[in-house]
C-alpha cells in the first residue's frame, strides 16, 4: 500500500575500523565440506568489510510461484572465539531490511560481537530479498497532501489496488510463520550449530516464531521492545497515549519546561481540536531543499509527527516546543519532526501490510472487546478504519490460530523494555513471558524504544549471551537516568532571558 496513508499510521516502529584479520578468520571458520559462497561486501553505517551471500528459496509450496534470492550479511566477530555460533539479529518494522540497518545492530550488539559473528538476513519482502515496496510519496507530496478525513478511505482503496497491481504477488506468502523457514535455511547453509537470537520491536515476533519452529539450535534469546505473540501490533494506540502523557507530566515536573510551557497539555488539546475542525495551509521552507513550498497541516499530521518523535529521547525533547510554536502559527518545528523521523522511508510497505493484514488485523475480526479498546484511541481508530478497507483489498490469508499462542519454552530468554516506549510498553513483555520458564525481564525506566541502543543494555546482552543465563546479570545500571532537557526555544535547550541587556 502506498505510504501516503499508511505512512501516518503504520510506522512502528527506529562505525568501526576495518577488521581484515577477523574477516579472513571468519571466512576460514566457515569453510565446510560444501563451502558457502560468500563475497566481501559493505553495509551502510559501517566501515568494516563484511561477508555477503544468498540462497534460493521458493515463494510458496507451489513450484509455479517460482523462487527468489534470500540475501544475508555476516558481520565478523572481533575475535571469533565461537566459530560454530552466531548472533542472529531480526529487524523490526515490520518491513525493515536487516542489512540496511547493520550499523544499528553493530551498535546494539557490539559487546556480543567481541566473540561471535552477527548474522543479518533480509527477511522475505525486504531489502534484497524480493523487496515488496510500492511507490512512496516524496516529502513534498506528503507536505501538500490534503489529509481530508472525508476522502481518506477512498484514497486507501485506490492506493491499495495500485500497490497490489504493482507487486503482482500473493502477500500471504510473506507472513512471519513462512519467513521463519528462510532463517533456518540460512543457518543450515552456513552449518551454524548454535544461534543467539536478538530481535527488536517486530523482530521479537519473528524471533519467537523461529524459536517455536526451530528450537534445537537456539542457545539464547534476547527480546528488546517485546511484541507478544498473542498481542496485535495495532494495540499500540494506548502506548502512544501513555508516552505522550509522560511528556506532559515530565514537562510539568521540570521547572524550566513548566515555566516556558505552563499549559502544555491544554495547548496540545486546543491545537488538535482546531486542526480537526479545519486544516491550515501555509508556506514553509522545505527542510532539505530550502525552497518555499506549501504545507497542509492537519490533526493527523500533527499526531503522527509527535508519535514518531516519542521513539527517541532527542526528538521527544522537541515536542513541547513544537506544540508551542504550532499554536503560535509557526509550523516549521512540526515539519522538522516530520522530515527527521520519516522511518517509513526504510519500510517495505508491501511486506509490512502482509504482516499487519495476515497477523494483526485478524485478531480483531472476532474479538469485539479488543476492537472497541483499540478504536478508542486516535491512532487505533484511524488504523482500524483504513485497514478495514486496505486489508479487504490485499486479501492476505490469516495465519493459523496456533500462531497467537504464547511461546512456551525453556530457552534462556532476556526481555528488555523502555519505561517511555510509545510502541511496546513493559506490560507487553510480561504478557509474552507467561509460558517462558527460563526468562527474566528488565525495564529501563528512562528509555524509549529499543533499550540496547540507548543504555547499558548492550553490555547486559553481551554478558547474557556469554553465560546463557540471566541469573547473575546485574541490571542496576538501567536505573541510571540520563535526563534529556526539553528544548525551550528554537536555538537551544536553555531558556532565553526575558530582558537582554546591551
Amino acid at each position: 500500500m502506498n505510504n501516503k496513508v499508511f505512512n501516518r499510521i503504520s510506522r512502528l516502529s527506529i562505525a568501526l575500523l576495518p577488521l581484515i584479520g577477523s574477516y579472513q578468520a571468519l571466512a576460514t571458520d566457515l569453510a565446510k565440506p560444501q563451502t558457502p559462497e560468500l563475497t566481501p561486501c559493505y553495509a551502510k553505517g559501517m566501515s568494516d568489510r563484511l561477508l555477503c551471500g544468498s540462497i534460493m528459496r521458493p515463494i510458496s509450496e507451489n513450484p509455479q510461484d517460482g523462487e527468489f534470492a534470500l540475501h544475508f550479511t555476516i558481520i565478523p566477530a572481533i575475535k571469533n572465539a565461537h566459530p560454530d555460533e552466531m548472533v542472529l539479529a531480526f529487524a523490526g518494522g515490520p518491513g525493515q531490511s536487516a542489512t540496511e540497518i547493520a550499523g544499528a545492530f553493530n551498535k546494539a550488539l557490539h559487546i556480543a560481537r567481541q566473540k561471535r559473528a552477527i548474522l543479518l538476513v533480509d527477511q522475505r519482502g525486504t531489502g534484497k530479498s524480493k523487496l515488496l515496496q510500492c511507490d512512496t510519496p516524496s516529502l513534498s507530496e506528503l507536505m501538500a497532501y490534503a489529509d481530508d478525513p472525508e476522502t481518506l478511505l477512498a484514497d486507501v482503496e485506490q492506493e491499495s489496488k495500485a500497490c497490489l497491481a504493482q507487486l503482482q504477488v500473493d502477500l500471504s506468502h510473506f507472513t512471519t510463520p513462512v519467513a521463519a523457514a528462510d532463517f533456518e535455511a540460512v543457518r543450515e547453509y552456513l552449518a551454524v550449530k548454535g544461534l543467539h537470537l536478538y530481535g527488536g520491536s517486530y523482530g521479537t515476533r519473528i524471533a519467537q516464531e523461529y524459536a517455536r519452529q526451530y528450537p534445537a539450535h537456539v542457545k539464547t534469546m534476547t527480546l528488546d521492545g517485546v511484541v507478544p505473540m498473542q498481542q496485535s501490533l495495532l494495540a499500540i494506540g494506548t502506548a502512544v497515549e501513555e508516552a505522550l502523557a509522560a511528556v506532559f507530566r515530565d514537562c510539568e515536573q521540570d521547572s524550566a519546561c513548566h515555566a516556558s510551557y505552563p499549559t502544555l497539555q491544554a495547548d496540545y488539546q486546543q491545537l488538535m481540536a482546531k486542526l480537526a475542525q479545519e486544516t491550515v495551509t501555509t508556506q514553509v521552507l522545505h527542510p532539505r531543499t530550502g525552497e518555499q513550498e506549501q504545507f497542509v497541516v492537519s490533526a493527523n499530521k500533527l499526531y503522527s509527527a509527535l508519535r514518531m518523535a516519542l521513539y527517541s529521547k532527542a526528538s521527544r525533547a522537541l515536542i513541547p516546543l513544537t506544540i508551542y510554536q504550532a499554536n503560535k502559527g509557526n509550523y516549521s518545528p512540526l515539519l522538522g519532526l516530520m522530515s527527521g523521523n520519516d522511518v517509513a522511508e526504510g519500510i517495505a510497505m508491501g511486506m509490512h501490510n502482509s504482516i499487519v493484514c495476515g497477523e494483526d488485523w485478524p485478531l480483531y475480526q472476532q474479538n469485539q472487546a479488543a476492537y472497541q479498546e483499540t478504536v478508542s484511541t486516535p491512532l487505533g481508530g484511524q488504523m482500524m478504519r483504513t485497514l478495514s478497507v486496505g486489508c479487504e483489498i490485499l486479501q492476505v490469508k490469516p495465519v493459523d490460530k496456533a500462531f497467537y499462542q504464547p511461546l512456551s519454552t525453556d530457552i534462556p530468554t532476556l526481555l528488555l523494555s523502555g519505561g517511555l516506549d510509545p510502541a511496546t510498553p513493559p506490560s507487553w513483555a510480561e504478557l509474552a513471558m507467561v509460558k517462558m520458564t527460563n526468562a527474566k525481564h528488565f525495564v529501563a525506566q528512562g528509555a524509549t524504544h529499543i533499550v540496547a541502543m540507548q543504555s547499558c543494555a548492550d553490555k547486559l546482552v553481551g554478558e547474557f549471551i556469554d553465560s546463557a543465563s540471566t541469573e547473575k546479570i546485574d541490571a542496576s545500571c538501567l536505573d541510571k537516568q540520563t535526563h534529556q532537557q526539553f528544548f525551550l526555544n528554537i536555538q537551544s535547550v536553555e531558556a532565553l532571558p526575558s530582558v537582554i541587556k546591551e
